[in-house]
Parts: C-alpha cells; sequence; structure tokens
C-alpha cells in the first residue's frame, strides 16, 4: 500500500509540472548594459507673432543644434522606485545661419527621472535674435530684431494607463525596449517660467522685459507601434493650460497650449537611434494683446550603452 501511495506521489509531480505556466517575459525590459552615451543633432525653428508689433512674425534662425548627454540605470531608489536618470546638454553652431537672418544664439539643457510610470524632467532653454519682414517693403527687406527668449521648467507627467506594457523611453530616450505595440493615457502638469527680453522695444513690454511665472494642468495621448527586427513608430499629443501672473505688472495671463510629436527610431543592444518630430503651439494672452507662438524641431539621436 506504501509503494502504491509513493508510486501515485511520484506518477503526479508531472501533472503538476505541466500544469505551471510558463514565466513570460516582461512587456517592458531593461538592457545589460547600465551606462550609455548620448549623440543629438537639432534643427529647430521659432516663430513668434504678437498683436502689438502687427501680423509679421519674428521668426528665430538657429539651424542647427549639437548635443550631447548620458543616462543610467538605477541610479538610487526612492519611495520603492528605482530612479534612473537622463542628463543632455545643447548648444547651437553659429556658422550654420542662413543668409539673410540675424545670427541666434541657443543653448538647451534637460535632466530627467524615471520612476516607475512617471516621467519627471527639469529643462532650460534660451534662444536670442529674430528676424522680421518690414512692412510695406519688398520681400527681401529684413529687419534684425535683439530679443532673447528664456524658457525654464519643472514637468511630472504620468503615464497613467501604461499598466507595464508602455514607456516613452523606449521611442525618446531609447532606454527601454517595449515588447508589443501600446500606448497610455498621459496626465500630469508643470511649473514654467518665461521671460522675454525686448532690447529693441517693439512688443511694448514693460521696460522692455515680460517676466511670467505659470502652472500648468496637462493631458494628453500617446502610442507606439512596434515593429519587426527593432523598429518601432511613436505618435504623442498633449494639450495644456496654463494660468500664471506677469511679475513686473501683476497682470494674470492664461496659455492654451497643443504639443505634438513622433518618434520612428531602432533599439539594437548596443546601438539606438531614432528621428523625432516636433511641433508645438501657444497662446499668450495678457492686457491688452496676445502673442503667438510656434515651435517646431526636428531631432536625430544615437545612444551607445556601455
Amino acid at each position: 500500500m506504501v509503494l502504491t501511495l509513493a508510486g501515485a506521489c511520484l506518477a503526479s509531480e508531472p501533472a503538476q509540472e505541466n500544469n505551471q505556466q510558463p514565466e513570460q517575459d516582461p512587456e517592458i525590459s531593461t538592457f545589460r548594459s547600465r551606462l550609455s552615451l548620448r549623440f543629438l543633432t537639432n534643427y529647430n525653428f521659432v516663430s513668434i507673432q504678437n498683436s502689438a508689433y502687427g501680423d509679421q512674425p519674428l521668426e528665430s534662425n538657429r539651424p542647427l543644434n549639437l548635443g550631447i548627454g548620458f543616462g543610467y540605470d538605477s541610479l538610487f531608489t526612492l519611495f520603492d522606485k528605482s530612479w534612473d536618470l537622463s542628463l543632455e546638454f545643447r548648444y547651437n553652431l553659429p556658422f550654420t545661419t542662413s543668409d539673410g537672418h540675424t545670427n541666434s544664439h541657443a543653448f538647451e539643457s534637460g535632466l530627467n527621472f524615471f520612476p516607475g510610470d512617471w516621467w519627471i524632467s527639469g529643462n532650460l532653454r534660451y534662444y536670442s535674435g529674430f528676424s522680421t519682414k518690414i512692412k510695406d517693403e519688398p520681400r527681401d527687406r529684413i529687419k534684425f530684431v535683439d530679443m532673447s527668449v528664456t524658457d525654464m521648467y519643472i514637468s511630472a507627467l504620468w503615464m497613467a494607463s501604461a499598466n507595464g506594457k508602455f514607456s516613452p523611453r523606449s521611442a525618446y530616450f531609447l532606454e527601454r525596449r517595449q515588447k508589443h505595440s501600446a500606448g497610455s493615457i498621459i496626465v500630469g502638469g508643470r511649473l514654467q517660467r518665461n521671460i522675454a527680453e525686448d532690447n529693441d522695444g517693439i512688443l511694448l513690454y514693460e521696460n522692455n522685459r515680460r517676466d511670467i511665472t505659470t502652472t500648468w494642468v496637462d493631458m494628453g495621448y500617446t502610442y507606439s507601434f512596434i515593429f519587426k527586427r527593432g523598429y518601432f513608430l511613436n505618435l504623442w499629443g498633449v494639450l495644456g493650460l496654463a494660468y500664471g501672473r506677469i511679475v513686473a505688472e501683476d497682470d494674470n495671463v492664461l496659455l492654451p497650449e497643443f504639443e505634438t510629436r513622433s518618434a520612428f527610431g531602432y533599439l539594437g543592444e548596443k546601438w539606438s537611434w531614432n528621428i523625432v518630430l516636433k511641433s508645438g503651439y501657444s497662446i499668450v494672452l495678457y492686457g491688452d494683446y496676445n502673442e503667438r507662438k510656434y515651435v517646431g524641431a526636428i531631432e536625430t539621436l544615437g545612444v551607445r550603452r556601455f
């Protein structure tokens, strides 16, 4: 009887093993290398149309930016989340300025953390030198405007419906591998400061300077299509609304904004790359005037992991 019971137990063990589900690979996976070096090239365009000046837009001219940065996985642990770091710095090449436009000096730096489904970032951007067409003059007459704009913000975006299947890092930072096509609702906000200095006084700022601090609420959606052999395509759209105050005038401002971007690229074990198209449109309502700003960029990123 003992031998019969032992035989029954041994016979049942394979059956139990067969009933166990095989362990599945995670939908979002990491790379073996924790350190990555980042190489960036950007073509940027900024257009500002202000009702104080008229119908002619002010256009920046900084055709080419080069940048470098690095990323590091699992820099530290906080709130039971692994915080991974990405740092970038970009500066324009002055000799690429097109004929007929004033030189534009610009730089941009960004710091990004990714705890769980959150994307927390800080950014500082400066660009100067604008050109505009002269009213009632031939098309080739250009006026140079001595104006600079500084943007700085802290942003927090939550991938609210990612459910472990979607990560923006896969498409825009090339630091994660997404297994299948998936998307997510985007919810978040940011604290932003915008400083514009108009040394030519054409936009009727108080003392030729406008300093705006704003608080934003952002919502949108993003989706990544995953193809064979490591290729992908991401689409991204976010609508933002902000309330703020002009520091010098103690006046209220309202700022709606819409941003779209897309990324196409390739993820490899050691080398990855992408091409990103960005487009943003915002309206600033202050006093009796309004200002419409369009920002466009074509960016390429190459990542080497070590």
